[in-house]
């Protein structure tokens, strides 16, 4: 199994507004490594003026990488795509924040976490991810 960053732009995608509950399946951007039951760890940014950067939500791949055809309202339209059903989301505060944890660097686009980056990972916190 392996683990993602996934930078979450409120902008295009708010998170907040489209994830109603815990098992709801999202399109996000894919690399071609991503594989059935990886986990994403969904980062927000300090584009956000009201939200601490960091890790909110959290989910895991439900449907390997493909490209997402005929949906043009959606940012992943005609791109890398794979559907992630969301396991955790804290509406108000992270579960880790950026600026406490140098867990990551504040990487653009969706990255595959490297195994120093998973031992501070696993240091910071015990929840589900690890269980899953």
């Amino acid at each position: 199994m392996n683990y993602f960053f996934e930078p979450v732009n409120l902008k295009q995608w708010n998170m907040f507004n489209n994830v109603k509950n815990i098992n709801h399946v999202e399109h996000m951007l894919a690399t071609k490594e991503m594989k059935l039951n990886d986990i994403v760890l969904l980062h927000v940014g300090k584009q956000c003026r009201n939200k601490e950067s960091g890790i909110y939500s959290w989910g895991v791949i439900v449907k390997e990488p493909y490209i997402l055809r005929n949906s043009p309202s959606e940012y992943c339209n005609n791109k890398n795509t794979v559907d992630v059903k969301i396991k955790y989301i804290d509406y108000e505060k992270p579960l880790i924040l950026s600026k406490e944890n140098k867990l990551f660097n504040q990487y653009r686009t969706v990255h595959k976490l490297q195994p120093d980056e998973l031992k501070k990972l696993e240091k910071v916190i015990s929840l589900e991810i690890f269980k899953y």
